[in-house]
């Protein structure tokens, strides 16, 4: 996929492409509804597609103290929007300036001007522009104007409700993995390296990869079952997350017990991916109880993977 990042700099120059415009966290669901529908224009009219996006979220520049914690990282994104087809994108930097844009100069200046879009794909609930002034109903009025159509993405609907970042961000905090892996298309993951821990999973017997991550969205206290994915490789896991209330003193870690031990791990690239919830944290009186507490996850999470494997065979 090729990325640009200048609106009047895009090299070969896109003739009146059909374009989609959003911030697309989590490429979820929804965001795949409108894609899909852009590339089949795109492909019946000959025309290319072009997804708009900005960087960083804008209410990271609008609203600091309240933005919401991301789903994925920019990277993780933008790889996603690559593995759905899309070959043009244009990331637009968001900054203070660009934020106090009249949303009639954006369409003006942007989406007429210097991208001669012949039609541009939104959400019915998305707006843009200084103080989120720019809507469907100006857009469409403007298109009219610059000969461009606006045709408006239906909600896509995940047990009757409307699939959305903030949506899938809810599920997540609330440990509902198996929800966001509805509303996303694929399991919520976290990536990081592995560094060292403190220890106590191999002294309980169940040794641990404890994660490094800069990600903002992390699930639910609680253990999980989940996938390990290294170096290309997959992994049956399960992971716990939270403050390990059991051992006084422990700080917050986000700890995965692979079932079958692939060897050495420390400072390797590592995702976990969240499959399904088994129970939250608990603080138990012993470190005895806790190991068989664990023996008693690893055995339901190894019965998961079984029915797992047995529920996809032809």
């Amino acid at each position: 996929m090729k990325i640009h990042s200048s609106a009047d700099r895009i090299h070969p120059r896109l003739e009146r492409p059909i374009v989609t415009l959003g911030n697309f966290d989590g490429v979820h669901r929804g965001h795949q509804f409108v894609i899909e529908q852009v590339l089949r224009r795109s492909r019946e009219s000959g025309r290319p597609a072009l997804l708009v996006t900005f960087r960083p979220h804008p209410l990271k520049i609008i609203r600091p103290g309240t933005a919401p914690p991301l789903i994925q990282t920019h990277e993780a994104k933008m790889a996603l929007i690559e593995s759905l087809g899309v070959e043009h994108s244009l990331v637009i930097p968001f900054t203070p300036e660009f934020a106090e844009t009249p949303a009639e100069a954006f369409v003006g200046e942007i989406l007429h001007r210097a991208l001669d879009a012949s039609a541009v794909y939104i959400g019915n609930d998305f707006n843009f522009g200084r103080g989120r002034e720019g809507n469907v109903e100006l857009l469409r009025r403007m298109g009219k104007e610059f000969g461009f159509e606006v045709p408006v993405a239906k909600d896509f609907l995940v047990l009757g409700s409307p699939v959305s970042s903030s949506r899938i961000r809810r599920a997540v905090h609330a440990g509902e993995v198996e929800l966001a892996r509805e509303l996303l298309g694929r399991p919520f993951s976290v990536s990081g390296l592995v560094v060292h821990g403190d220890g106590r999973g191999s002294e309980l017997g169940f040794p641990t990869a404890n994660l490094r991550t800069d990600a903002e969205l992390i699930p639910a206290d609680g253990v999980y079952v989940t996938r390990a994915l290294v170096e290309g490789k997959e992994y049956d896991a399960v992971t716990n997350v939270g403050t390990r209330p059991t051992f006084e003193g422990a700080s917050f870690a986000l700890e995965t017990h692979i079932l079958n031990t692939p060897g050495a791990l420390y400072d390797r690239p590592f995702k976990v991916r969240f499959l399904g919830r088994l129970r939250q944290e608990v603080k138990f009186d012993s470190a005895k109880q806790l190991k068989e507490q664990i023996g008693r996850d690893v055995a339901r999470a190894r019965n998961f993977f079984r029915e797992d494997r047995s529920d996809s065979k032809p």
